[in-house]
């Protein structure tokens, strides 16, 4: 993107945005779906049976037999996803067809069947029932039609999706489209270590995910802790370019090019570069790399935002990747998850750089909570009847346009629901 002023498309102008793309309406959003109990129940109906939902890494089953319980707390459902004897990654909801126990206990583990504990109805990895206790005593059963009740899955980039419709309206691949297209053969299986937090917070999904489709708010909600975006040439961090897909949002940061690590930052950043460098070469120079803030900004350079509707977003950050999912579980609440992935590290030099980068990131994501859940009290009151927006805000209203298309039937999969 430009940085000339005479370029429309230059961070340096106003008003880029909105008018690029009229079909999502004149700037503002209403605010009562932020804390209606009727907008989160057409949500729960409408929208999340018909999307396909991120549930976790193909890595994260190595093995045979390896599974994983992903709760939907949305639908009040939890699926089993497992590598089959065959290699193939199933999914399954987490229900006995005998009388309704979940099969699974455990969050996660290794196993050569399924049995539910309730009563050892025993499944084999595909899901087939295989051996009921008393079975003769059973009018008309037949286990060849009584198996775990699949759900259908697909993988994208070593992503698990799932889908709560058994006959969805549009593949994976269709669902994902250009976005999925971009990051295609993106290295996200190098960077397979992570750090994770969850949390309850007290806000609707939406207030959540709308703070992270804009930079707008760095300069004054980051700036007591480390504000990567805003800069004296780009104070209020307008964004590289925007790019918005049928369902989907990407988003490019500039970063803050004047600004410095904090004095433990600078130790980080210096022990990660020489880390990089040849053992021997780094012994003989027995010195710290030549400029621990060069090697801030290098790596500091630019943020790339993928937002995949409707609550799974990647940032790819500083050579690494982040992901977040929102998971409604109230009008008020939802259960955040984050994960922050890294290579695995060579040393303890690259470690003690993860270590701090976790945590300065950690401390971000506790003011953009905060501001969240201060919100939703306000918007609770009613007083509120619109959000205000600005131009660099136009991804939050892209967004709540999806959201809304799929709750009033504007959508091949919702149309006739």
């Amino acid at each position: 993107m430009s940085d000339d002023a005479g370029d429309p498309e230059s961070y340096r102008n106003h008003k880029r945005w909105f008018p690029k793309h009229p079909e999502i309406g004149p700037a503002g959003v209403d605010a009562e779906p932020f804390y209606s109990k009727e907008q989160y129940d057409l949500e729960v109906r409408k929208l999340w049976p018909h999307v396909w939902l991120m549930v976790g890494r193909a890595e994260e089953l190595p093995a045979v037999g390896d599974y994983f319980v992903k709760q939907i707390p949305t639908t009040q459902m939890a699926v089993i996803v497992v590598r089959g004897r065959d290699g193939v990654i199933r999914a399954f909801h987490n229900v006995c067809p005998h009388r309704g126990s979940q099969i699974c206990w455990e969050a996660k583990g290794s196993a050569a069947a399924f049995t539910c504990p309730y009563h050892a109805f025993t499944f084999n990895l595909e899901g087939k029932l295989t051996f009921v206790p008393d079975e003769a005593n059973f009018y008309d059963l037949d286990k060849s039609k009584t198996g775990m009740i699949p759900v259908v899955c697909d993988l994208w980039e070593g992503f698990v999706f799932v889908h709560l419709d058994p006959k969805p309206a549009e593949t994976l691949k269709e669902f994902l489209g250009e976005v999925g297209d971009s990051l295609a053969h993106y290295p996200f299986h190098e960077r397979t270590r992570y750090y994770e937090y969850t949390a309850v917070i007290e806000c609707n999904w939406k207030v959540l995910i709308s703070g992270f489709l804009e930079a707008y708010h760095a300069r004054a909600l980051h700036a007591r802790s480390v504000n990567r975006i805003s800069s004296k040439d780009n104070p209020y961090a307008h964004n590289d370019f925007i790019r918005m897909f049928d369902k989907h949002r990407v988003i490019s940061l500039f970063s803050n090019p004047a600004m410095t690590p904090t004095r433990l930052g600078k130790i980080a950043y210096a022990h990660f570069e020489a880390s990089l460098r040849d053992e021997a070469a780094a012994e003989a120079a027995e010195a710290e790399p030549t400029d621990a803030e060069a090697v801030f900004r290098r790596i500091n350079k630019s943020y790339l935002i993928h937002n995949i509707f409707p609550n799974f977003q990647l940032n790819l950050v500083r050579g690494n990747w982040f992901r977040h999912q929102f998971w409604p579980i109230a009008p008020d609440r939802v259960m955040w998850e984050v994960r922050i992935y890294y290579a695995k590290p060579r040393n303890a030099s690259q470690r003690f750089f993860q270590d701090y980068s976790r945590f300065t990131s950690r401390d971000n994501l506790m003011e953009d909570v905060e501001a969240s859940e201060r919100s939703q009290p306000a918007l609770n009151s009613g007083v509120l009847k619109r959000w205000i927006l600005q131009d660099e805000e136009v991804v939050i209203q892209h967004f709540n346009k999806v959201v809304h298309d799929y709750t009033h039937g504007q959508t091949p999969a919702t149309a006739a629901d």
